[in-house]
């Protein structure tokens, strides 16, 4: 599997000091219905030693940092692409390659 980060991405990651990609499954069953959903997001060191260490998510190295992934059963394609997305002053990171 190889890991893509596009140029806006990568920028945003120097300037944020970040350069661990977590791709979370998060469940939110508050509601009538259940939605379960991706959640891409960048994290410290401090946080992605908590992902490793007590959720037990595997680091992939990269050449920008490190992807971690959920001990969960996903479909990945073989190449995965990271983005940026920006609107106004908010940033989200974007996937492509990564499924439920």
């Amino acid at each position: 599997m190889k890991f893509v980060y596009e140029p806006a991405l990568q920028e945003y990651m120097q300037r944020r000091r970040k350069n661990k990609i977590v791709v979370e499954v998060i469940t939110s069953n508050n509601s009538d219905f259940e939605v379960t959903e991706l959640h891409v997001h960048l994290a410290d060191e401090k946080r992605a030693a908590f992902f490793i260490e007590k959720k037990h998510f595997r680091a992939h190295e990269t050449e920008y940092g490190s992807v971690l992934l959920p001990p969960y059963r996903l479909e990945y394609e073989e190449t995965v692409i990271f983005g940026l997305r920006k609107i106004l002053f908010v940033h989200w990171l974007t996937w492509q390659g990564i499924r439920l």
